[in-house]
Formats: structure tokens, sequence, C-alpha cells
């Protein structure tokens, strides 16, 4: 499994590999959350059920990012870890263990606003799932 960074203009891009699609979703939510905090300071405090649908997988991972983004966002809730018990087309289940962002405790980087649609593509190639993903900072 690999997270590349990759320039992009005005905002943050992530490209992700993993063997399997499990595997693609669980390290692009620790991507996202890695982005905004220095996730060597979370504890597995919480765990937290979080769900998302899609049409596609494309759809399906851009919707599962916006989850755990609006968890962040309305909960202050920071995964470091994500275990995926079901993924379906059309639909992810995941538990994700992680705690609330404690600003004295924790290294607060960046806040993401919002997961683009620009250049978000998700693909198999060597028999391994990719996804490039360009956040709005």
């Amino acid at each position: 499994m690999a997270i590349r960074e990759i320039e992009h203009t005005a905002d943050v891009g992530i490209e992700v590999e993993a063997e399997d699609l499990p595997g693609l979703f669980s390290l692009a939510g620790k991507a996202l959350y890695g982005i905004v905090v220095d996730l060597s300071g979370i504890e597995l405090k919480e765990e937290l059920a979080v769900s998302a649908d899609g049409n596609d997988w494309e759809e399906l991972l851009h919707a599962w990012l916006c989850e755990l983004l609006a968890q962040f966002n309305l909960k202050g809730f920071v995964g470091k870890e994500c275990a995926v018990q079901r993924l379906e087309p059309g639909r992810v289940e995941a538990s994700l263990k992680g705690e609330r962002l404690d600003l004295k405790r924790h290294r607060f980087h960046t806040e993401i606003k919002g997961v683009t649609y620009h250049g978000f593509k998700v693909w198999q190639e060597n028999g391994r799932w990719h996804a490039r993903v360009i956040f709005d900072v």
C-alpha cells in the first residue's frame, strides 16, 4: 500500500495505491485525516461506524471521503485506523478508530474544505487499485 502527495495549485492532492478495494478505501481515509492532523498523536479512544453509498467505485470513494470529512467537521473526529467491513458495488461500511481533535495535544496541519471532483479517479492497473483525489484546502 502507498500514499503519495501530488502537486496541485492551491489544493492538496494524493494518489493512493492498494492491493484491493477495501485497502484503497481504508488508505484514502487515513490519507485524508493525515492531511488534517499529525496521526502519530491520535489515540484509539473511540470507535465510529461510518457508511456511504455511490453508483460506481469513483462515486462511492468520493462519498466515503466526504462522509469521513463530515465526521471531522461535525464531531471533530480523527480516524487513525479504518477497518472496512463491507464493500460492494453501491455501498461501503466501516469502523473507524481514533479520537476527537484536541488542539492542546494534537498537531493540526490544515483544514480540508471539501473533496473535489477535479481529477478524481479510481482505476485498476497491474492487479492493484489506485485513486487520485484532490482536496480543497
